[in-house]
């Protein structure tokens, strides 16, 4: 009686010790409680629409939870802006690497899921984050849609997309990330899609332009570059647009230079991306530095001259 007394009492104990975490985030929790709810991965692992349903887990990390150990402003960055308030995140698996761990979400929208891969050190420090892919609920058990993401050992994550038209034409499109020197990066893309012929929006096309080297330089609606003023004569606002490789390679860059003379170079805490411009009369050219692959294509660079547009004279 007594043996069955004291298993009884042990029972007990253990069951207190597995309390489930709290993930409302109304309480603290340790990082090694929250690690846990992501169950560990042995790699390779390929996630499709269809194979996500078994991975799927039901427990729901709640934000004010997530905010512990992610940067408030970094969630902000990977939920859909459009339907923040509807995003359901769920654990999906946690791998362990020798240097680093990361934890993959499965954030549940009313019309997709989408996977973003989060990376911490062995200190559990945030490092990065990056949003790996998306399924869309309408492309679930399609004969001419294929997607799916092979998560390999070192690891990197390979993203493979298959679509057959409504002419029967098929096309494909591959992009692979990594993490490496404290960033995600994309270190592989291959396509034969047609490039969508899109309109490029110029986001600082209205902001004033007086300065001297403020104004347009570039090849055509696709290829330029945009210089503004931003309150001081050697500040301007920048935006760059490019597309290689007949459409197929893209790259986008915004932000701020201080002019040296005739010379500026963008930089930013945490971005491995440099760029240097330098005028010359009516020229810009541009030339990168570092490791731009989050701002373009894998296989295009910053790499450009271009001529200054002149404005058209509006007539009378």
């Amino acid at each position: 009686m007594r043996k069955w007394y004291l298993i009884g009492i042990s029972l007990l104990i253990f069951s207190c010790g597995e309390k489930k975490t709290d993930l409302s985030g109304n309480t603290p929790i340790k990082i090694n409680d929250f690690n846990k709810v992501f169950k560990i991965a042995e790699l390779p692992v390929t996630i499709s629409d269809t194979s996500l349903n078994h991975l799927l887990d039901t427990l729901v990390i709640q934000r004010k939870a997530l905010a512990q150990f992610v940067p408030d402003s970094v969630i902000d960055q990977f939920l859909d802006p459009a339907n923040k308030n509807n995003a359901i995140i769920h654990p999906l698996i946690r791998i362990e690497q020798e240097a680093e761990y990361y934890l993959l979400l499965n954030i549940k929208y009313p019309k997709k899921h989408e996977i973003v891969a989060i990376v911490f050190n062995k200190k559990n420090k945030y490092l990065d984050f990056q949003s790996i892919t998306e399924f869309l609920d309408e492309n679930k058990h399609s004969s001419k849609y294929e997607k799916k993401l092979n998560i390999n050992k070192e690891p990197s994550f390979l993203v493979e997309e298959n679509v057959i038209s409504s002419e029967g034409v098929s096309s494909y499109e591959k992009n692979g990330w990594a993490y490496s020197d404290s960033n995600f990066r994309l270190i592989y893309f291959d396509s034969n899609k047609t490039p969508e012929n899109k309109v490029v929006i110029n986001p600082i096309d209205t902001i004033q332009s007086k300065n001297i080297y403020s104004g347009n330089y570039g090849t055509d609606a696709k290829n330029y570059i945009s210089l503004r003023d931003d309150g001081a004569p050697n500040k301007y606002q920048f935006f760059i647009h490019f597309e290689k490789r007949n459409g197929s390679c893209v790259g986008e860059l915004k932000g701020v230079l201080k002019f040296t003379n005739n010379t500026a170079t963008y930089t930013e805490k945490g971005d491995p991306c440099i760029v240097h411009f330098s005028i010359n009369g009516n020229n810009i050219a541009i030339k990168e530095e570092g490791n731009c692959g989050n701002h373009r294509g894998m296989k295009c660079y910053f790499n450009d001259k271009f001529d200054k547009i002149k404005k058209s004279k509006r007539k009378k």
